[in-house]
């Protein structure tokens, strides 16, 4: 088998080129007319084909471990629509992406896509195959553009759902950054300080005759835990990370574990309007493009990201198709503000259901921002009190003994 490069048009007439390991020349005519293509030229590449085969392998290989970020979903998906926009077929669109592609795993990728839609299956089929890479929000708005023939609406909305979610992260980061370097100081202060600095006190706090206050007898306590324990220590820590792992890929670990996201201080406030915002998003988008309400919960919740919340839009689609209408059965769920409520119920009772989810979509955008601006100011005099407290042990620790011994020895004068 030996390898050919060739050059071919599309039935739009663009031009497209590659290679491809065949048995002969005629081979590759007959594999580039069962895929469409109007061949130009073919030639072979002599003398070159196993070194090219093996350097493409090493080129996959390494590819295979390449992070597709979101801003090259976002480039991708921005590419594909004007692609679409255009006219030209989505193969031939996804095999010109794939030239164009840098990394070797998104070139993997597109082409593994398109060579399955050749195949017969649907675009968001051969997407579901990479899961790691298109989250499932993206797959079942792709899925519903497929279905309601509208696939360049539900792109441009794709790209402006992933920018946010984008920025929105990128803001969480910068938030919470310098919390986790202070409090990553702290301990690790901490550790120092009882596991080397301690111990070159304890022995003379021990041997005189006074009474140690209680700062420095939990010091000292902490210390022996440390140097006697220190080792098992780290290993039931390493234990029950390992386990509270494997819990939460568990279905009811999952569940309880989103549960209690939710509840988390500062975070949990902010974590709950992400998953009104992405419910509403996607409830919209789905009903705009002509999908059945609960079918469109069904992938709403498939898409929300928690568990937990899923869970109860599942139980507003039983209670819909009981014939509750939706703004009650949201109601009962308990994790649906009134706002929300009052928005859902208005748009029932008007017909403008998607303008009043858009507008519940874009009040909860506006929140997120707000909110996640503020976390870094909630959270400083948080961290500041922390430090305060900390220092302020330690400095009773060590010195209070001092004192007391100093006030000992002038008592003996």
């Amino acid at each position: 088998m030996a390898l050919y490069s060739y050059k071919a048009r599309d039935e739009k007439g663009t031009l497209i080129t590659g290679s491809m390991d065949a048995d002969n020349m005629g081979a590759v005519y007959m594999q580039l007319d069962s895929l469409g293509l109007y061949p130009i030229s073919v030639s072979e590449l002599k003398g070159i084909g196993n070194n090219i085969s093996l350097g493409t392998s090493f080129k996959t290989l390494l590819g295979n471990y390449q992070k597709i970020t979101y801003d090259d979903l976002i480039f991708f998906t921005r590419q594909l629509q004007t692609i679409i926009k255009a006219g030209i077929p989505l193969i031939s669109g996804l095999r010109a992406l794939e030239e164009q592609a840098t990394k070797e795993r998104l070139k993997n990728i597109l082409k593994d896509i398109y060579l399955d839609i050749e195949r017969g299956k649907s675009f968001a089929e051969a997407m579901e195959k990479h899961i790691e890479v298109f989250p499932e929000i993206y797959i079942s708005m792709i899925r519903a553009g497929e279905i309601g023939g509208v696939l360049e609406d539900v792109l441009e909305r794709l790209i402006g759902m992933l920018e946010f979610q984008m920025k929105t992260k990128e803001m969480v980061k910068a938030a919470l950054r310098y919390p986790i370097m202070v409090l990553v100081t702290l301990v690790v202060a901490f550790f120092v300080l009882v596991t080397f600095v301690v111990p070159k006190f304890v022995p003379l706090f021990k041997s005189a005759k006074i009474d140690l206050p209680l700062p420095t007898r939990i010091m000292i306590l902490l210390n022996e835990i440390v140097q006697q324990y220190g080792v098992y220590l780290i290993a039931v820590v390493i234990l029950l990370t390992i386990g509270f792992v494997f819990y939460k890929r568990t279905e009811n670990g999952r569940f309880q574990w989103d549960k209690f996201k939710l509840r988390l201080p500062l975070l949990g406030q902010i974590l709950h309007k992400i998953y009104i915002s992405r419910f509403a998003n996607m409830f919209e988008n789905m009903i705009r493009t002509g999908v059945p309400v609960i079918k469109a919960l069904e992938t709403a919740s498939k898409t929300i990201g928690n568990a937990y919340v899923a869970g109860k839009i599942n139980e507003v689609s039983l209670k819909i198709e009981k014939g509750k209408g939706i703004s009650k059965p949201l109601k009962e769920t308990g994790i649906f503000p009134p706002l929300v409520i009052h928005l859902v119920s208005t748009g029932e009772s008007t017909g403008a259901l998607e303008e009043m989810l858009k507008e519940v979509s874009d009040h909860y955008d506006r929140e997120i921002i707000y909110s996640v601006s503020r976390l870094s100011t909630w959270i400083e005099p948080i961290l500041t009190a922390a430090l305060s407290i900390m220092v302020l042990f330690l400095a009773l620790a060590i010195f209070m003994p001092w004192w007391h011994m100093m006030g000992a020895l002038r008592g003996g004068g």
